[in-house]
């Protein structure tokens, strides 16, 4: 039975991108994850060490700048302006080195999150899912959605090299998205817009159906 598992949950990290009706039949009834999770984590750490050197540059450009204009550190001395932003900095860019130690966590909470949100969708409807069902599926989701998104958001900033991003912001929006549709945009409208990418999308839509194929 353990082989019969192991067998299925690579099929179903295979079938999510390729096939993920197939995906959604194997996890109604053998809710298994931890190959999705090994391979969405991995392609979720190579994606960041690519993007790595773009988030450095980014914060060596954009974020002393906005220390400096902080009324915090302007009120400050001279000479305790600087040790403060040279601080900051330094933490700042230490978090771009090595955050991708985090990922394995972050997805497991994400699936945890995403998992009870449809636990409570699937109550409602009075749906057959289950919570190993649910987060089965979350996290055999995060293989397209977070890990091959990752990835290719990495290589975009590879292709396009660091000193192509001065701002932090100009990495998140590099993946296609509704932020493309609205150019002008600013502030919170940007920053909503820039969260619905492609990859997003197709996460969602594939959970969506999902819940459909799995509860």
């Amino acid at each position: 039975m353990t082989a019969m598992n192991a067998r299925g949950g690579l099929s179903n990290v295979v079938d999510i991108v390729v096939s993920p009706t197939a995906a959604y039949e194997r996890l109604r009834t053998t809710p298994v994850w931890g190959w999705a999770f090994l391979v969405a984590a991995l392609l979720s750490i190579a994606g960041s060490l690519l993007a790595q050197p773009a988030f450095i540059h980014a914060f060596d450009r954009s974020l002393p700048a906005q220390l400096a204009a902080s009324p915090s550190i302007a009120s400050l001395p001279p000479e305790k302006q600087q040790a403060a932003i040279a601080t900051a900095l330094s933490f700042s860019k230490t978090i771009a080195k090595f955050g991708w130690v985090v990922t394995p966590i972050a997805l497991l909470f994400q699936a945890l999150v995403q998992a009870v949100i449809m636990l409570i969708a699937n109550a409602i409807t009075k749906s057959e899912g289950t919570f190993a069902k649910l987060y089965a599926l979350s996290m055999t989701v995060a293989v397209a959605g977070t890990g091959i998104g990752t990835v290719v958001l990495g290589l975009i900033c590879t292709i396009r090299g660091a000193d192509a991003f001065d701002d932090p912001n100009a990495i998140t929006t590099a993946l296609p998205g509704l932020a493309m549709l609205v150019p002008g945009a600013h502030g919170a409208l940007a920053g909503f817009l820039t969260s619905f990418n492609v990859f997003y999308l197709w996460a969602t839509a594939l959970l969506a159906l999902g819940m459909i194929g799995v509860a």
